[in-house]
């Protein structure tokens, strides 16, 4: 399978080169709840290329980071009228996930003349996840890298702010099963640690046509 959509995501790459005219750049943000992390913001940049009126073919980059810290109480210190706490953290964690992916874009104004105009994309590309681990208590530390094929999907609405930027706001949903440490079990079978990050997030932003690459 993975193969067979490598050879696809190749093909789309010339495919969209060489119909590419005038660049655009998005700006978004939003909110991700994947299936095996926490919830947390995710940032990202858009660059691409339009192919016609209504598609164009872009790159995009995204980054999500959640932490974790747990601190304890030791002791009240009295200080006159004040009583500030000394508090020790004993255990931080911090996951960072990097989905990158090619991306084809389609957009369509709701009427002759209109500002406002509906928007969906599809992508595939490469995900890639850090866990780290800082146990102050055992002294351990560690950090597992996962990474795996993805897709991801997106639909929205957009507003047109000017002649070249506009506003939009998009629900997606993120497919992927990153993995790490493949091995090979007592009994000689195939083993490997699995992360679901597959999940459905929004994100709002803003799109300049004619600025990027």
């Amino acid at each position: 399978m993975k193969p067979i959509l490598s050879s696809l995501l190749i093909v789309l790459i010339i495919v969209v080169f060489s119909f590419a005219k005038a660049p655009f750049t998005e700006f978004k943000v939003g909110y991700f709840d994947p299936e095996d992390a926490k919830p947390a913001l995710i940032w990202g940049i858009n660059l691409g290329r339009m192919i016609d009126e209504s598609l164009s073919w872009s790159f995009e980059f995204n980054y999500y980071q959640k932490s974790y810290s747990r601190i304890t109480t030791i002791n009240d210190i009295q200080l006159g009228q004040i009583t500030p706490q000394e508090q020790q953290k004993e255990l931080e964690y911090k996951t960072v996930f990097v989905p990158l992916f090619l991306k084809l874009n389609w957009e369509r104004q709701l009427g002759k003349g209109s500002t406002l105009f509906i928007r969906a994309s599809g992508g595939l590309g490469w995900e890639m996840v850090w866990n780290k681990e800082a146990n102050y208590v055992s002294g351990d530390n560690s950090t597992r890298f996962y990474n795996g094929f993805g897709w991801q999907a997106t639909t929205g609405l957009g507003f047109q702010i000017s002649s070249s930027a506009n506003l939009f706001i998009d629900g997606f949903y993120n497919g992927s099963k990153v993995s790490r440490n493949s091995s090979t079990s007592d009994i000689g079978l195939p083993t490997w640690e699995e992360l679901d990050i597959s999940g459905f997030g929004v994100r709002a932003g803003v799109s300049i046509v004619g600025f990027g690459w």
